[in-house]
């Protein structure tokens, strides 16, 4: 394979981040890296690559390609960093777990179709358990330290509120019906007998080409820019007044208000549980990625350095 600068450049700038040896001075041609006591083989990172690169829509060629290698070292590196933590701390994954895990797995293949991706993949099933584990307790390590366990004061809940006043906006909605029919001069005929006091339901049950025919016309509740722009007519309109004839690409409209809902502020105290909730997940990223990077910054790493030549 041709040489190419750039990889050259790009992952000592990726490693370099880990706090890592970029270069793994004397690591033999079969181990690709290492993670503290760990060592990762060639094999093994193979796999996760043709894995990855086996997702739809991924290229396989060029720069994707090299971007690509990047990115599974890096995956990875950082799951064995998560690992080994995991494990320091005495975190477990029970056997029931895993068993649970591959059921759910197995239900998205029907027949032969798991055992096929996995061959495709290169993998044994043995090897893809372990795999799955080490998977299941990097989440188990990563939810524990997303957990922002400080108690959030009132008073950061109500200034967060203050900030985002928009967010605590509920939108002006309608309940309107409809009849669309194909031709101008048949809604104007329908119009006309709906004046008439002709019942609305029943004529859009008859006449309407909308699917929503079927119950009486009805459109549910929408908020302005939720539907085409014709349909910001009925915001005009009075509770139970019947538009005139309006034209759109999907032919020719009637619509009845039934009913309006004006726009309101969410109330603090009503909003005060969903920021709470906001802010401590928020908190918790914020905690989680301090934990993850002084992990990385207190890991032993090494890249073996033929092979990001190569």
């Amino acid at each position: 394979m041709k040489k190419t600068p750039s990889l050259l450049i790009l992952f000592p700038l990726l490693f370099l981040m880990w706090g890592c040896d970029p270069w793994g001075m004397g690591l033999p041609d079969q181990i690709i890296a290492q993670v503290n006591e760990e060592r990762i083989p060639v094999e093994e990172f193979d796999r996760e690559f043709k894995e990855l690169i086996l997702e739809p829509g991924k290229e396989e060629k060029g720069t994707e390609i090299r971007h690509l290698r990047q990115v599974t070292l890096d995956q990875v590196i950082e799951r064995k960093i998560l690992v080994q933590e995991a494990r320091r701390l005495g975190v477990k994954v029970s056997p029931k777990e895993l068993d649970r895990a591959i059921f759910e797995i197995k239900m998205d293949y029907p027949g032969e179709g798991f055992g096929e991706k996995l061959g495709l993949k290169g993998l044994t099933l043995e090897q893809w358990k372990v795999r799955l584990e080490e998977k299941l307790l990097a989440e188990k390590v990563i939810r524990s330290a997303s957990q922002y366990q400080e108690k959030i004061d009132e008073k950061e809940v109500r200034q967060y509120y203050e900030d985002h006043p928009s967010s605590f906006q509920i939108s002006q909605k309608v309940r309107a019906r409809q009849i669309v029919v194909a031709d101008g001069e048949e809604a104007i005929q329908i119009l006309k007998r709906l004046k008439k006091g002709e019942n609305f339901e029943k004529l859009a049950m008859e006449k309407s080409l909308g699917p929503e025919k079927v119950q009486g016309g009805d459109l549910g509740y929408f908020s302005p820019g939720e539907k085409p722009t014709e349909f910001d007519h009925v915001f005009h309109l009075e509770v139970g007044a019947i538009s005139e004839v309006i034209k759109s690409l999907y032919g020719y409209h009637i619509f009845k208000l039934e009913e309006k809902t004006p726009s309101r502020q969410i109330p603090f105290e009503e909003a005060k549980a969903g920021i709470l909730e906001e802010l401590q997940r928020k908190k918790g990223e914020e905690h989680y990625q301090k934990w993850v990077k002084a992990l990385k910054g207190k890991a032993k790493i090494r890249i073996n350095k033929k092979w990001l030549r190569s």
